[in-house]
């Protein structure tokens, strides 16, 4: 039996062989009870090439400043302003990298550094899945019961987040009680 794991360093794990049964059937019957899940973040490709593309949006800027005869102080301040800003936009819009965790007694996402938010299975309120018109998944959206009446949207998840995402939305759709609503909605029509 092979036991698939979304880390990206060890997408597949198959359980070992030899003198550890008993810690095998310890590991097999807690791998059952317990999915995880990791997203990286941004990848370290795509981090190189924003570098490279903030390097020469800089040389062009600079280029224009000083054709249009624009003393370089003047430029060089206005660049740092611009390409800052840009960099910091960057910086406050790249995605966590966080991990999600299913298991026996619901979801819970921890984003690096923070403390896990868990919602137990018998508080998710609803599931909101989006697909594209061919059947590939976008996103899954998790809604937990807040009060009596309340609904709050807990955290989305996108199909570009983690590695495996059928796996994650067939792990979550067994795990729901079977009261508990999915939705299915077509998106870019």
């Amino acid at each position: 039996m092979e036991h698939i794991n979304a880390d990206p360093m060890n997408s597949a794990v198959a359980p070992s062989q030899g003198s550890q049964s008993q810690s095998q059937s310890q590991d097999q019957s807690q791998d059952q009870s317990m999915r995880e899940w990791i997203s990286p973040g941004v990848s370290v490709r795509k981090r190189w090439l924003t570098g490279i593309g903030v390097l020469l949006a800089s040389a062009l800027f600079f280029f224009i400043a000083h054709s249009e005869g624009a003393t370089m102080l003047v430029s060089t301040l206005i660049g740092i302003v611009f390409i800052g800003g840009f960099i910091g936009y960057l910086w406050v819009i790249a995605p966590a990298p966080f991990t999600i965790r299913l298991d026996d007694e619901g979801i819970s996402r921890s984003d690096r550094g923070g403390e896990p938010v868990t919602i137990p299975w018998t508080n998710v309120a609803k599931i909101r899945e989006e697909v594209f018109p061919s059947g590939k998944p976008v996103s899954i959206a998790v809604f937990k019961r807040v009060g009596e009446r309340g609904l709050h949207r807990s955290w989305v998840v996108y199909g570009d987040d983690i590695l495996h995402f059928a796996e994650f939305i067939a792990a979550l759709h067994a795990g729901l009680p079977e009261s508990t609503p999915w939705l299915r909605e077509t998106v870019h029509e």
